[in-house]
């Protein structure tokens, strides 16, 4: 009921109903006390005039009964006739009381006649004063009216004239007055009210749909509309909200669209964006940033980080980010160990007020362009210290020769295969650069077919055999009888082989043991080489830089043994191109295991 009461519509009708109570309140009022002043007045008017005429009836006869001798009985007889014809309408009580206070006549208890009154009033009238007054009747606790009058002519008092008249008629008339106006008060508010409930629901009714259609809206629903009853100003009101719902969707759905553009921008984006509030705390990262950083924007905002705290930076006291114009270079460390560089730059946000906002942060990993551009360096200096060092020494034995010693045969011949011998290692240096810049520009470029892996590997071995005898290595094969055929490359593969067991025979020392095994993993349909060697190793530091170009783990005893420290990074190349992989395993004076493998032919296997 309560909340019944809260509802506007109800509010209008209480209050409808309300005035119109407070007007019938006021309108009864006065109605009700004019109706009984005028009954009262017009009560009082009446038994007035009734009692005068009856005073000037009664002072003829009390005259005559002075100036003649007239029997009381005769008197009293004519004055209850003239009383009873007179008052019996009204139904009035009426004494005639002498000068001597004698009642000669009445119409209620006749026992009183002959007896002296003592009533109040009756004295007063004696000495010629009439008096009016209103009492309750003792015997029937009706209200009464009574009315004292002297009878007197020529200024002398013959008598008084005491008239009690109930007033209970008068009374009744005016309670059924006022349960006529209390009826009727009734009546109109039960049709105010009816008429106010209607006269509620129209104005409430729209609001009741304006405000269905305000939660709708909220709730993300602008399909309905609200129905317009007129063209008043509730109407206009409706109208108005019908067109601001047109423009809100319109609104919402440019910004949806805007925010879906963005977000698309922001998940297809390389580059990866970190959004800060104006404490500097996390609020947007895309999807770029949480993989190049390797974390979850979710924790971020959970944990209340902060961009310095991310980026392991300054506190904002010592390094403010919005003064940041230049990029910044930071080197991390990821949770997986792995050593990034990243380059961030900073965008700081302004207010339209003028006040400092947060901070766009783009992230932009650079760590293989520094290392490209690191190896580029590198490369360059390697490329120019392997041929500087060739070109010196050629230099140096043609001046000599130039300077007489080509006089001396036994000398010159000297200087001439140093000569050559620098001049074949400056050779296969320019092959071998020519042979990565053309994987590089035209990748790897293969002539595949089925080849026997089985006579490719004894093929291999025994045209390294002479050379391992050299250098007093034993070379073992150590195959399977029957392996399958493979799919491959034979000249690539054999420029792999050749490489692996080059290096393993230089880097073996006297009677050291090199041995080639093979295996069939049927599983994976592939066949797996290994290459094992008892030389002295890599060091574990250098492992995962062993496969880039002109890098040596001992540079002066691989340019010593002719190398040039391209052939692994060639090997690599050329294995992955079959689509396969290479690693290689080490112990720092104990040997190293370089394992490769290509993927083996589905037509059949050769023996």
């Amino acid at each position: 009921m309560r909340r019944l009461f809260k509802t506007i519509q109800w509010k209008i009708v209480v209050i409808y109903m309300l005035l119109i109570l407070l007007a019938m309140q006021f309108i009864g009022a006065y109605f009700a006390r004019e109706v009984e002043s005028y009954y009262i007045n017009n009560f009082s008017e009446a038994l007035n005039a009734q009692a005068s005429l009856l005073a000037s009836l009664l002072e003829g006869d009390l005259r005559t009964r002075e100036s003649k001798e007239e029997s009381v009985e005769q008197m009293r007889l004519d004055i209850d006739n003239l009383i009873n014809n007179l008052v019996k309408i009204n139904g009035a009580n009426v004494q005639v009381i002498d000068q001597t206070g004698t009642v000669l006549s009445t119409t209620e208890d006749r026992s009183i006649i002959g007896q002296r009154t003592s009533q109040p009033e009756v004295t007063v009238a004696l000495l010629g004063t009439r008096s009016e007054s209103m009492r309750i009747d003792p015997r029937t606790g009706a209200r009464v009216k009574v009315l004292v009058l002297p009878i007197k002519g020529d200024q002398i008092v013959y008598g008084a004239v005491y008239m009690v008249a109930s007033m209970e008629g008068t009374y009744n008339t005016i309670r059924k007055m006022n349960g006529i106006l209390a009826s009727g008060t009734m009546i109109a508010l039960l049709i105010t009210a009816g008429l106010g409930f209607v006269l509620a629901k129209t104005i409430t009714k729209p609001v009741k749909e304006m405000t269905r259609q305000a939660r709708s809206v909220a709730d993300g629903d602008f399909n309905s509309h609200v129905r317009i009853y007129g063209t008043d100003e509730i109407g206009q009101l409706g109208m108005a909200f019908n067109h601001m719902t047109r423009r809100l969707q319109e609104a919402i759905s440019l910004q949806e669209e805007e925010r879906e553009k963005l977000a698309g921008i922001l998940s297809n984006m390389s580059d990866g964006v970190i959004a800060t509030s104006r404490d500097g705390q996390i609020i947007l990262m895309n999807r770029a940033a949480e993989e190049m950083l390797q974390v979850k924007m979710e924790n971020l905002i959970s944990k209340r980080r902060t961009l310095p705290e991310l980026l392991g930076l300054p506190p904002e006291d010592e390094m403010p980010l919005h003064r940041q114009t230049e990029p910044l270079f930071i080197e991390m460390l990821l949770p997986n160990r792995e050593e990034v560089i990243l380059r961030v730059t900073f965008t700081p946000l302004q207010h339209d007020s003028g006040k400092r906002g947060g901070i766009i942060a783009v992230v932009a990993d650079v760590t293989e362009q520094q290392q490209m551009e690191h190896q580029r360096r590198e490369f360059v200096a390697n490329v120019s210290h392997e041929l500087r060092t060739p070109l010196t020494t050629i230099k140096s034995y043609v001046e000599a020769l130039l300077d007489g010693a080509v006089e001396e045969k036994e000398l010159s011949n000297r200087f001439l295969r140093v000569t050559m011998s620098e001049t074949e290692r400056m050779i296969r240096l320019v092959n071998d650069l020519l042979q990565l810049s053309r994987f590089d520009s035209q990748g790897v470029r293969l002539h595949c077919k089925e080849v026997d892996m089985n006579q490719m590997l004894r093929y291999a071995v025994d045209r390294f055999s002479m050379f391992g005898e050299q250098q007093e290595v034993a070379l073992d094969l150590e195959i399977p009888e029957a392996l399958p055929s493979v799919y491959i490359d034979p000249d690539a593969i054999n420029q792999v082989l050749d490489n692996l067991l080059s290096n393993a025979i230089k880097y073996t020392p006297q009677s050291g043991r090199v041995v080639v095994h093979a295996q069939h993993l049927r599983r994976q349909e592939r066949v797996q080489i290994s290459i094992t060697d008892t030389g002295i190793g890599i060091p574990s530091r250098d492992l995962k830089r062993i496969f880039e170009r002109f890098y040596r783990v001992d540079k002066a005893r691989s340019r010593g043994q002719g190398g040039t420290g391209l052939g692994l990074a060639i090997a690599r190349e050329l294995v992955q191109a079959h689509g396969a992989d290479i690693e290689i395993a080490s112990e720092w004076n104990v040997g190293t295991t370089v394992t490769f493998w290509v993927p083996s032919f589905r037509g059949g296997s050769a023996g």
